[in-house]
């Protein structure tokens, strides 16, 4: 089946990117560049030759910031998966739709085992996939649920990966949804579940409902979730982030309002709470020792959600931040979860 581009609307950004734009920077480098090829013919003067090294250096200052700018861009604009296994399980159904701006990624759908007790929409993290999270999926099968999901771009099936950014991927996911409800007469209940980075797009999209899961909506599950794209880009920069932060902020924001002219959130307020927070109760399963994150996103996801009795907070010891091994703690949690959820909505 194919679904046209998406026509839930509330969480991501729309428009078109412009495919090019003319700076500052680039325009200024080649004007230096051609002054100096005209200088460099001139008879050699004081002033030529003061000129000359003048625009020398400029070019130079120049070049190494549009070095800089192109490095960044690379790092934080493009996706850089790890290469993984591809799905196991025969009960896949392959779901075919079109995502932002046309694109067309590849969605996943695994009924469960006899009569469904509602859609859990799984969200999984950078450098992961939905057949890196498979465990993870045939557990929450097991639980009675149909589980879907799909890669996010750039990432396991999905070759998407130029001008990556998260507000694409959600509207890839509000663009899935739309396609998923085609697999019921009736409109399930949703759980959303929310792996690091996958977490962040979970708040994102169960504080900005749309579409017919709006009402539908019943929790999130949130497993060691990043909070703060900001947190995220100090941590990847490491000890450049203090002497290089005004370029590194100038240059991602620019290129942000190039890929979406529509940006409705500043670099400073991607992050809980201006990316949202959910109204619905919110499960939180967090490695205690979590060597990707840490914990100042988890402690910064609490400070804003602890307010809610229905929710709940758990520091987990025998859980890692990769997908790729598991906690029986976990899994523990996570099922008396469902089972009390279920329970209610009966």
């Amino acid at each position: 089946m194919k679904a046209q581009y998406p026509v839930s609307r509330g969480a991501g950004a729309y428009s078109r990117s412009a495919q090019w734009k003319l700076s500052v920077p680039w325009v200024s480098f080649w004007f230096l560049v051609v002054f100096e090829f005209v200088l460099w013919h001139q008879e050699s003067q004081i002033l030529v030759n003061v000129l000359f090294w003048t625009l020398t250096i400029f070019i130079s200052l120049n070049a190494a910031y549009l070095g800089f700018e192109a490095k960044v861009l690379a790092a934080f604009f493009k996706a850089q998966p790890k290469i993984g296994a591809d799905i196991s399980n025969p009960d896949w159904r392959m779901i075919e739709f079109t995502g932002w701006g046309g694109s067309e990624p590849m969605g996943y759908f695994l009924p469960a085992k006899g009569e469904s007790k509602g859609l859990i929409l799984y969200m999984h993290g950078y450098s992961s996939s939905i057949a890196r999270a498979e465990n993870r999926i045939l557990h929450l099968r097991d639980q009675g649920f149909d589980v879907a999901g799909l890669d996010m771009r750039g990432h396991g099936r999905c070759d998407l990966g130029r001008d990556w950014t998260l507000l694409k991927v959600v509207a890839d996911i509000e663009a899935f949804l739309d396609c998923i409800i085609s697999e019921y007469q009736k409109a399930p209940i949703v759980h959303f579940y929310g792996h690091s980075l996958g977490g962040f797009l979970a708040m994102r999209l169960s504080s900005n409902k749309s579409g017919w899961w709006a009402k539908r909506l019943d929790s999130v599950i949130l497993e060691s979730p990043a909070a703060s794209i900001p947190m995220l880009v100090k941590l990847r920069v490491g000890r450049f982030w203090r002497p290089g932060r005004y370029l590194i902020r100038r240059i991602l924001r620019k290129e942000m309002m190039r890929i979406h002219p529509d940006l409705s959130l500043r670099f400073d307020e991607a992050k809980v709470p201006h990316i949202g927070v959910p109204n619905i109760p919110v499960l939180m399963l967090q490695s205690k020792v979590d060597d990707t994150l840490g914990r100042t996103h988890y402690n910064l996801v609490k400070k804003h959600l602890k307010g809610n009795i229905s929710n709940e907070f758990h520091l987990i010891s025998d859980l890692e931040h990769t997908t790729e091994l598991d906690s029986n703690t976990r899994k523990e949690l996570l099922e008396v979860w469902l089972k009390e959820r279920s329970r209610e909505d009966e």
